[in-house]
């Protein structure tokens, strides 16, 4: 350990004094230290060119803006007593340690556990003045930028009891300074199109007053300051103009301090056409294929029509794999294998697919049919082998495949068609053989989900039925037995009364509570009539279901000839009632006679 008198010396940099002096007289850094005796703080600013004395807070003397200008300078002059290390004079009980931030505007003292306070009287004076021979050799200024540090620290020893080991890390705020603010550069964000790009998407859809674009204003950052005095400098923020003009005719500009936001006056997709944006609700296309257009579908609650108009005949309109889900679809061509088409109104002028699936919320016309189409009403021209579910079904001309609705009409049935029917079947004409006409109101779904909900209905309803009577009996039973015992008491009360003498409270108690419950009683019995009016009701509505097949009919004017099967099948039971008709029967019907049912016909119905 080194030995020589101590050197008092004013200095701006408190480490660099003492790696200089460690290296002129051959010490190790860690074999000399220092004291503080004092310090100074001087600052200069643009009207001010001599380095003056700060007597005060800093902030009380400039705002803010001053603090973060280029203009303004910090430095600190330290007057230090610079001796051998001893470690008698180190506040050793505290394990302390110094953290900044990358720019150093924020600094923390870290106080690790199993740390102490001395007992002893000028305990924080100790801890501040180790806290700032920490921030010097840190080469931070002190005294500025430590708001509240002497009323922490005051807390921090008055909180923790002397000679206590801390069990968890402290951290404690020992220089904030102004940090930096960064600008805020010009953006444009697309609200409408921020969809993941493997979607594959043509466009998205976008509802009324729906948020499409908006557009970040450029503002200007804050300069900042860090605790060693440095000025913080942040760049300009970057401008770009939007580029497009705007259709104001469908959409609203909306404009803050901030942003202007741009909103959708009607449903449908954005359109950037020749510069211009737009709510469009019309899309004409020469072709729709997964490579090209991708998937098509923002949805049939978009309100936008979908016009695909190819001139190829080589080429579908609708390619392999393309989806497509919007309010009408409209297509002058052919629909390719594997596409999946919904709307609300669909139209193809030529074929489908027999791997297509199409699904119309209201209603379908298709030229030409081969894949699987759901609509609310359809019609189609030729159905060849394909599959067509709907309501109300129309065909002109039937080559095999299957028909599924409450009412269809085909006009020529030529073979091998399946025709399945709720109400009614009417055909033209017949050119062909093993035809199936069938009536099963099963094979209908909402019927079929009608039936069931119905049988569920009835299962709960009985089995509550059940527990409620039991219940009831239980009740009754035991009201009953009480019935005794109550007229007694009822007795008792009379002849008390009429001997003037207060009948007993308990006595009129059990009266009171016989009433009641006989009362509960008639509640529980009404409740289990409404109960059993109600398995009744819906009996009933079963039953009437049930007896759909007895409603329907199958209409046709012209002689079979022995190879058309007529079936009906029972929806309660499944029994089928097969028919194969070899002349004229006009109207084929399933009638009940007692508790046989059997198929029957009329000229007229």
């Amino acid at each position: 350990m080194p030995l020589f008198e101590p050197i008092i010396e004013t200095v701006t940099n408190v480490n660099k004094t003492m790696a200089s002096l460690a290296r002129g007289r051959l010490f190790k850094p860690e074999e000399i230290d220092f004291d503080l005796l004092s310090y100074q703080t001087y600052f200069k600013v643009k009207t001010h060119d001599d380095w003056t004395l700060l007597d005060t807070h800093l902030e009380a003397l400039f705002d803010d803006k001053i603090i973060r200008s280029k203009e303004f300078e910090l430095h600190q002059e330290y007057e230090i007593r610079i001796r051998p290390y001893d470690k008698s004079l180190v506040l050793s009980s505290l394990n302390i340690s110094i953290a900044a931030n990358k720019l150093m505007h924020k600094v923390v003292a870290i106080i690790k556990p199993q740390s102490y306070f001395p007992c002893a009287t000028d305990v924080s004076k100790l801890v501040k003045d180790t806290i700032y021979k920490r921030k010097l050799r840190s080469g931070l200024l002190i005294g500025v930028f430590e708001e509240g540090l002497d009323e922490a620290i005051a807390s921090l020893v008055q909180n923790h009891p002397c000679e206590t080991p801390l069990e968890d890390e402290i951290r404690l705020n020992i220089g904030i300074s102004p940090s930096p603010k960064s600008p805020i550069h010009t953006s444009v964000i697309y609200h409408y199109d921020r969809k993941e790009k493997r979607d594959n998407k043509l466009m998205d859809g976008v509802f009324d007053n729906e948020l499409i674009i908006e557009y970040i204003k450029a503002k200007k950052g804050k300069n900042g300051r860090s605790c060693n005095g440095k000025f913080l400098q942040v760049r300009n923020p970057s401008f770009r103009e939007l580029g497009y003009s705007i259709d104001l005719k469908t959409i609203e500009i909306v404009e803050d301090d901030d942003s202007i936001k741009y909103f959708a006056k009607i449903p449908g997709y954005v359109l950037i056409d020749n510069g211009v944006i737009s709510i469009s609700k019309n899309l004409a296309l020469e072709k729709a294929s997964f490579k090209k257009t991708g998937s098509i579908d923002p949805g049939m609650d978009k309100d936008i029509i979908l016009d695909i108009r190819s001139n190829l005949s080589s080429e579908d309109a609708v390619g392999s794999g393309v989806s497509i889900d919007v309010h009408e679809v409209n297509i002058k061509g052919t629909v390719g294998a594997n596409t999946n088409i919904q709307a609300n109104e669909l139209n193809v002028g030529e074929q489908t697919h027999r791997n297509s699936a199409l699904n119309a919320a209201e209603h379908a016309k298709v030229k030409l049919h081969r894949g699987k189409l759901k609509a609310k009403t359809a019609e189609i021209d030729i159905l060849e082998n394909g599959s067509v579910v709907a309501d109300e079904i129309h065909v002109k001309k039937m080559l095999g495949g299957e028909l599924i609705g409450h009412t269809i009409k085909v006009d020529e049935l030529i073979s091998n068609g399946r025709i399945i029917a709720l109400k009614s079947i009417e055909i033209t004409s017949i050119v062909g053989k093993n035809n199936k006409l069938i009536i099963d109101p099963d094979r209908i779904e909402n019927y079929h989900e009608k039936i069931e909900h119905l049988k569920e209905e009835l299962s709960l309803g009985n089995e509550s039925f059940k527990v409620a009577q039991l219940e009831l009996v239980h009740k009754h039973t035991n009201h009953k037995n009480l019935a005794p015992r109550i007229k007694k008491i009822h007795k008792k009360v009379i002849e008390a009364t009429k001997a003037s003498r207060a009948p007993l409270k308990s006595d009129i108690a059990r009266i009171k509570q016989y009433k009641q419950n006989t009362n509960a009683l008639k509640v529980l019995a009404e409740d289990l009539k409404t109960r059993e009016a109600l398995i009744h009701n819906i009996k009933q509505e079963l039953e009437k279901l049930y007896e759909a097949d007895l409603h329907a009919t199958i209409s046709y004017n012209e002689s079979y000839d022995g190879q058309t099967q007529i079936i009906f099948i029972d929806t309660k039971t499944s029994q089928e009632y097969t028919f194969y008709p070899t002349t004229t029967y006009p109207h084929i019907f399933l009638e009940k006679t007692d508790d046989e049912k059997k198929i029957a016909w009329k000229d007229e119905i």
